[in-house]
This record gives C-alpha cells, sequence and structure tokens, in this order.
C-alpha cells in the first residue's frame, strides 16, 4: 500500500514540475532534504508529563543507524497509547509512521497515535523523491525509580561468637571486624554473600569497634580502653599514647580533619580533639552538657549549599545516662542540639545507625518500648526533623526491621556521570545492611543489601 502511494506521490511531484516549466518563466527551488528536526509530544490532561520527553537523534551501534529517542525516560506508567505528534523535517511532502507490523499511516497532524506499536517514521522531502526512513524509540521508565529493593545475601557472614562487631566501606571492600571476647577478627568481602576471614593483631582482646572511622586512607578506633589504633589494612595496628589526654571516642572525620573527644588527665574534662594526621592533636572547647561519649550514631554529609556537616544522635552521656540528643556541626567545635526544637527522636532506643544516601539521611534502629519494635526515619531538612519513610516506596523487610547495633554500610558511593558504565552503576551505591542485636539482644550475623531503582539507571 504504502509502495502504491509514493507511486502516485512521485508522479503528482512530476506532474507539478511539468506543470511549472511551462507555465511560469520562473524555476522555484524544491528541497531534497527530507532530515529529521524535532519530534514533539502534545499536553494530554488524562496523560500527564507527555510533554515533558525530549526527543533527539542519537546514533545506535547496534542499529548502525540514527534513532529518534527520548534519552531522559518518561515517568513510570506514563501511557503512550494515544499520542499527538509533531514532526517537523527540513522538507516535506509527505511523512508516514510505520508500525511494528510494517502496516504505515500518514501523519496528519490531527491523529493520536499508539506509539507502543511504532517502530519508524518515513518522511519524503519536497521534490517527492528523496526519503529518508529514522527508527523511533520512546523511553518509560519500566520501574518505579524512587522504590527501594531489598535482598538477603547472606545468612551469615561468619560463624564467630559475636560480642562485638562493626562494618565500614574501606579499600573498596566491606571491612567487617568482630571480637568474640577472646580475638579479634576481620572479614572483608566485595558482594556481601563471600566472606574472606583473617585475624587481627595489634588490638586488645576486648576491642568494641564502635567508634571504627575511615580517615586520609587509614582505619582508626579507640576500643574502649582511651587509646588510638591506626591501620593501613585492618589487619595490624599500631597504638597511640600521649602523656597529656585520653580519647574516649572518635567521633568522625570532618572538613579533613579526624574528630575525637578527648579526656584530660591534668582536670579531668572532656573536650573537642582534631588532627590533619591522627597523630599530632589539637585540643578545643569542652563537650556541652548532654553530648554523648560513646554508643552514639554519627555521619558526615554535604548540605545543599555544598558545604560539610556532621550529625551525632543518641549515645550516652559522661554517666551513662541513654540519650535521645540530636548534634549538629559544621565546623567540629560549635554544635546546636536540634532536639532542643524538635521531638521526632524522644522513641528511639539506644544501638542507632545512621547513613546519607541520596541527598537524604536514614536513621535504622530500634523504639524505646518494653517490646522493642522497629525504628526505620528518614530526614530530608539536613538532620532538623526525622520521619518514616513512604511505606509505598521504603519499607524494610520485616526481617531486618526490629534490630539494634547494626553496621549500616553505603557501598561504593559515587555521584552519577554520564561516562559510567552499566557495570559500574550496578556496582555501585547500595546500602549493605550487616547483622546487629534481635529482640532478645542475640548477635546476628546475616546480610542484606538495598537500592533506590533510580540508582541503577543509565540516565539520572
Amino acid at each position: 500500500m504504502l509502495r502504491n502511494q509514493l507511486k502516485i506521490l512521485a508522479l503528482l511531484s512530476s506532474i507539478v514540475f511539468l506543470h511549472s516549466c511551462l507555465g511560469d518563466s520562473e524555476v522555484t527551488e524544491i528541497s531534497s532534504d527530507p532530515s529529521f528536526v524535532s519530534l514533539t509530544f502534545s499536553a494530554n490532561d488524562s496523560v500527564p508529563n507527555l510533554e515533558d520527553a525530549v526527543f533527539t537523534l542519537e546514533y545506535d551501534a547496534l542499529l548502525k543507524d540514527s534513532v529518534i529517542v527520548n534519552m531522559d525516560s518518561l515517568p513510570y506508567q506514563t501511557r503512550i497509547d494515544s499520542v499527538y505528534a509533531t514532526f517537523i523535517f527540513k522538507s516535506s511532502y509527505a511523512a508516514y509512521l510505520i508500525y511494528e507490523n510494517d502496516s504505515s499511516a500518514i501523519i496528519s497532524g490531527s491523529e493520536a497515535f499508539d506509539f507502543t506499536k511504532i517502530k519508524a517514521v518515513l518522511n519524503i522531502a519536497s521534490d517527492g523523491v528523496a526519503q529518508r526512513k529514522y527508527p523511533i524509540k520512546v523511553n518509560v521508565h519500566q520501574v518505579e525509580p524512587e522504590l527501594y529493593i531489598w535482598q538477603k545475601v547472606s545468612n551469615a557472614a561468619h560463624s564467630l561468637n559475636v560480642q562485638r562487631q562493626k562494618a565500614v566501606y574501606f579499600n573498596d571492600r566491606l571491612y567487617l571486624f568482630v571480637n568474640d571476647g577472646q580475638q579479634n577478627y576481620l572479614l572483608t568481602s566485595s558482594n556481601g554473600s563471600a566472606w574472606t576471614q583473617s585475624v587481627v593483631s595489634g588490638l586488645p582482646a576486648n576491642a568494641t569497634f564502635e567508634d571504627l572511622t575511615v580517615f586520609n586512607n587509614r582505619l582508626y578506633v579507640t576500643c574502649g580502653d582511651s587509646k588510638i589504633y591506626s591501620s593501613t589494612d585492618g589487619l595490624t595496628w599500631t597504638m597511640q599514647t600521649y602523656s597529656e589526654y585520653e580519647f574516649t571516642s572518635l567521633i568522625f572525620a570532618l572538613n579533613d580533619r579526624l574528630w575525637a573527644i578527648s579526656h584530660s588527665l591534668t582536670d579531668g574534662k572532656l573536650r573537642f580533639a582534631s588532627s590533619v594526621d591522627g597523630t599530632e592533636w589539637l585540643i578545643y572547647n569542652e563537650i556541652p552538657e548532654n553530648f554523648p561519649v560513646r554508643g552514639f550514631a554519627s555521619v558526615v554529609f554535604d548540605t545543599k549549599v555544598n558545604k560539610k556537616k556532621g550529625l551525632v544522635l543518641t549515645g550516652f552521656s559522661s554517666d551513662g545516662t541513654a540519650l535521645k540528643t540530636n548534634w549538629s556541626t559544621e565546623n567540629g567545635t560549635y554544635w546546636v542540639d536540634f532536639s532542643v526544637e524538635n521531638t521526632s527522636l524522644d522513641s528511639i532506643g539506644t544501638g542507632a545507625s545512621l547513613i546519607t544516601y541520596d541527598d537524604k539521611l536514614f536513621l535504622f534502629g530500634q523504639d524505646n518500648k518494653p517490646v522493642p519494635g522497629s525504628y526505620f526515619r528518614q530526614s530530608i531538612d539536613e538532620g532538623f526533623s526525622w520521619q518514616v519513610p513512604d511505606s509505598d516506596y521504603n519499607n524494610l523487610p520485616e526481617e531486618i526491621a526490629a534490630r539494634h547495633y547494626s553496621s549500616v554500610v553505603v557501598y561504593r558511593p559515587r555521584i552519577y556521570s554520564s561516562s559510567d558504565t552499566p557495570q559500574e552503576i550496578e556496582a555501585s551505591n547500595w546500602i549493605f545492611f550487616i547483622g546487629g542485636k534481635n529482640v532478645s539482644n542475640e548477635y546476628l550475623t546475616d546480610v542484606w543489601k538495598g537500592k533506590v531503582n533510580r540508582k541503577n539507571f543509565l540516565r539520572q
């Protein structure tokens, strides 16, 4: 049918051309360029977002042809089965949409088309002879971009008798440290399912690991004995001692400094301290009242104005009181307690875990009820307030919900780049949820991982 239509168009074109030659001394040049210029979808009240599609001409190496495609996919479940489309070409005598079954329909501008069944567009230039066919691809997200998918990757990372355990992301791997009351162990993994176990040397037999911190390509920890230990590989550790002060705990790495809480051996005061190399320390002002000295959750993240900010949540005070405080700082010495004005952490229990992910903060743990339940919160205002995430998009599996003292680690955190390969994107930005204590205070060793779907997209 399309072939017959083309013959008729060519004949009509020839007749028009002969008429112009015989009846007019001025020759009008007719374009022979059928090239694509643009494609737009008209707005449709019953189908939101259609008009947001931006189409460009991109070369497809598999097809060995240029394809009309929207590189940024339309939102999940956007209908494209009844679309009013406007094509613009360098010149056009007639244009046809080609369906998957090779039938065709002329583009009139007044008819809606089902783009789920269209594979190409054929344009005939104004001369009625030159023509060009372009494949068409309309991308629509096939999964909900904001949905978090969680999966168990290991029933047990190890079989050790856990007394303490803590995991961090280091050297492009998961580093899980375990103390069984007599010995310290390091387990490493690149996927959370297969682990390599080694014995650690240089740490006390009762190491706690709760303030394990990564700074300048080294690992640091106090181990609960007021001394600082450091390591470049996690296996061999060296101890540092100081004559005038001890260290109660490490806080985090902020603004190219390692921050800690120091204990003066002269006056007994607890003060903030920082170091650029983990060896030489500057001692600052006293810590505020109700500032935790151990057992807290901490994180450093980028604010919306591209500044670093640190948070320290919950934990225990110097006299052992369980706190529900929410301290924030940008410089490590001046702190503000958000819990004075916001009480959204009032029901949190001990042993919380805190991460930054996808421009949000996530807080995991147990509540403080007589029979503890799950405590899962997010903050979208840089830690000032905390809310339960939308369960339609981010709902923890029941099996990992009601536990505390878990290690929650972001594996291969990275900012999206258009040069990233599919393999790099798939392997990055995973949240690993490792072990913890259940409601009976028994240690667990299972491993889960989760990710928001959008972090798997080639374009974000």
